[in-house]
């Protein structure tokens, strides 16, 4: 209780002292100079419109990259997916039609920025005649 008392009357003294400097001009002066300062250095940096246009390329190049990667594994998978269950064959081509529908709707980027899309054919993995194991790709964006 004492301490609250101690900080409220802490707190008044510190307003009225800067109530009081703010009526002279070099102590104004000082005040206004120190919270330009603090308010340059602490604001938000603001980005030029090339800066927001660079990260917006770089993040539809990583993204195609990812949706590339994911077809190419699930087409990886529709190669040799007759011993999947029906189950497991429909969800696997839904997600590559999922994949395709969200690859076309990414815009054409600068034509040769895209250092990762290339139009290599996918190739079918080695066929392992034991240990076999059913690859699953969770596609996110599903409810």
């Amino acid at each position: 209780m004492q301490m609250a008392v101690v900080v409220n009357l802490v707190i008044i003294a510190v307003l009225f002292a800067l109530g009081v400097a703010i009526t002279y001009e070099r102590p104004r002066a000082w005040l206004v100079a120190g919270a330009r300062h603090l308010a340059t250095r602490y604001e938000r940096p603001e980005h030029t419109l090339a800066w927001e246009q660079e990260h917006a390329e770089l993040w539809l190049m990583a993204r195609r990259r990812q949706l590339t990667e994911d077809l190419r594994r699930i087409e990886r998978l529709l190669l040799h997916d007759e011993t999947m269950s029906a189950t497991r064959q429909l969800g696997n081509r839904l997600a590559r039609e999922q994949l395709i529908a969200s690859l076309s709707r990414i815009p054409d980027v600068l034509p040769g920025r895209d250092r990762y899309l290339t139009d290599e054919p996918v190739r079918a993995p080695a066929l392992a005649t034991h240990g076999r194991t059913v690859e699953v790709l969770d596609v996110g964006g599903w409810r």
